[in-house]
């Protein structure tokens, strides 16, 4: 026979944990920018998931108080699998981001060689230069069917 101190212990640890995944999932923002002091570059899209074939619109801050540029030999925005297999990557040579501005892409799901990504979760990254410091954000967002 279990004994009922035992039951309710583990009843109350499955609810807990079942209310503080609600709690987190309701509470995670990938839209909010934190600005800080020196370099800094945030990644941001309106929302975390998105079906199969819809247009993903990605934002690009300057969240510091630097310009930031963007490398001719890097690429200034990639999308990788969480493996690290990378799909699609985009180039802005020349651009420089000064505090506060932002650029906006909009990638159609389309890889490399212009066929579709399957659904999955896949990691947005931003890579840029500041006070010749390499510097990185990234977010995940979800591909449903």
């Amino acid at each position: 026979m279990i004994p009922k101190g035992l039951i309710l212990a583990v009843s109350v640890g499955v609810f807990a944990a079942l209310g503080l995944g609600v709690y987190l999932e309701k509470s995670y923002d990938n839209t909010s920018v934190k600005f800080s002091q020196g370099p800094s570059l945030s990644i941001i899209t309106d929302k975390r998931d998105y079906q199969l074939d819809e247009t993903i619109q990605v934002v690009l801050i300057n969240s510091g108080t630097t310009e930031i540029s963007f490398s001719s030999y890097e690429p200034s925005f990639k999308v990788r699998a969480l493996d690290g297999t990378e799909f699609y990557s985009m180039y802005s040579a020349g651009a420089k981001l000064a505090p506060k501005e932002k650029i906006t892409i909009n990638w159609s799901q389309q890889k490399n060689d212009k066929t579709h990504v399957l659904e999955g979760r896949y990691v947005l990254d931003s890579f840029g230069l500041s006070q010749n410091t390499k510097i990185h954000s990234s977010t995940t967002v979800n591909i449903l069917k």
